[in-house]
């Protein structure tokens, strides 16, 4: 019987590596976080770190982190990390549709060969499970020696980036060091190994949760039938509701998430907002609860996203998960509350208390 760890990190994610075959490549490589919000502090950087680590694991050495905001401080941080000539450049966020997203036009005048294949291959990988990955913008490509992609904000769209670019990583940069094409009968035999010290990653908790079935509990439903509600609309939400929703007498934990409207951003005070969501975003978010829900076998799921004015101390974004063991609920309500706030195309209009105004994209 598999038990569940007692703490979970993004190392739970690593699920292939071979010790006897240690990571072939050599150089250096940085990663740039693309958020407003990151950069001020007010949301957590969960895509950095699986980067970094899948980097290292490779073998990359030193693997540098920078966090900036949407907008012209990606170009500068681009040409600044470019300056360096590292092996691989891989930025993560502004590659949405929002106003704010634009990663690939600040990484566009730095690519002298595109790859465009490569964040083909993404965009597919992705739609297999939402079909808004292919609102991703991203591009790839070379700037000189260094490799340059564009991934989404999301932990999905970046565990999507490192399957489609670990088993081909090697012979890129082998190529671009002078190396043969593989098959090419010129050219010496190629001892580069696509899984050879690979880290593939799998969302948190997947490695354990999917298809986890501990020995007494009860069946669960079809993942269709275990997503209880999810919307978004004007009407005002709670976390109460959320709860009744997913009320259940198979699940022992309930985890909930009230994100309420707070009076200050970045420094500034907030007066009030609005939030405005594009027709789809009602599809989206129940799109997204399916995938939780068939990620996580055994939870309910129940979110709830408000659109139109709000006010200080509203409900904008509710979440209740139930599963019948704590770790479960707590694990898939992280992933559905951080996949809602990537995917789900809304976009929140702030008005702040020194009578300046902000708009702030939703996709990542």
């Amino acid at each position: 019987m598999r038990r569940m760890p007692a703490q979970r990190t993004d190392a739970d994610c690593t699920v292939r590596e071979d010790p006897q075959h240690p990571p072939r490549l050599r150089g250096g490589a940085v990663v740039l976080i693309a958020s407003t919000r990151a950069a001020d502090g007010t949301y957590e950087d969960r895509t950095g770190p699986m980067l970094e680590q899948w980097l290292r694991g490779r073998g990359l050495d030193p693997v540098r982190k920078e966090v900036v905001a949407d907008g012209p401080e990606v170009g500068r941080a681009l040409a600044a990390a470019l300056a360096s000539s590292p092996d691989v450049v891989i930025t993560s966020g502004g590659t949405g549709i929002s106003p704010t997203d634009v990663t690939p036009e600040q990484t566009a005048p730095f690519i002298e060969r595109e790859m465009p294949g490569l964040l083909e291959a993404v965009r597919r990988r992705g739609e297999e499970s939402t079909a808004t990955a292919l609102l991703s913008r991203g591009l790839a490509g070379m700037n000189g020696r260094t490799l340059v992609v564009n991934l989404p904000g999301s932990r999905g769209g970046v565990r999507d980036g490192i399957a489609v670019l670990d088993p081909v990583l090697d012979h890129l940069l082998e190529q671009r060091d002078g190396g043969g094409h593989e098959g090419d009968p010129s050219s010496p035999p190629s001892t580069a190994d696509p899984t050879r010290g690979a880290t593939v990653f799998d969302a948190p908790g997947d490695a354990e949760a999917r298809g986890l079935r501990i020995e007494g509990d009860p069946a669960m439903d079809a993942a269709a039938e275990r997503v209880r509600h999810a919307s978004v609309d004007e009407a005002p939400i709670s976390v109460a509701a959320m709860a009744e929703a997913v009320a259940d007498h198979r699940c022992g934990g309930v985890v909930t998430f009230d994100g309420v409207v707070r009076d200050h951003d970045g420094g500034r005070g907030v007066e009030r907002l609005e939030y405005s969501a594009h027709p789809s975003a009602d599809a989206v978010i129940a799109e997204v609860a399916a995938e939780i829900a068939e990620r996580y076998p055994d939870t309910l799921i129940a979110v709830a996203h408000r659109v139109g004015p709000l006010e200080i101390g509203d409900c904008a974004l509710a979440c209740a998960v139930a599963a019948p063991h704590r770790k479960q609920a707590f694990v898939a309500c992280d992933e559905l509350v951080d996949t809602v706030k990537q995917r789900v195309p809304v976009w929140k209009h702030q008005v702040f208390t020194d009578g300046g105004t902000e708009w702030v994209g939703a996709l990542g």
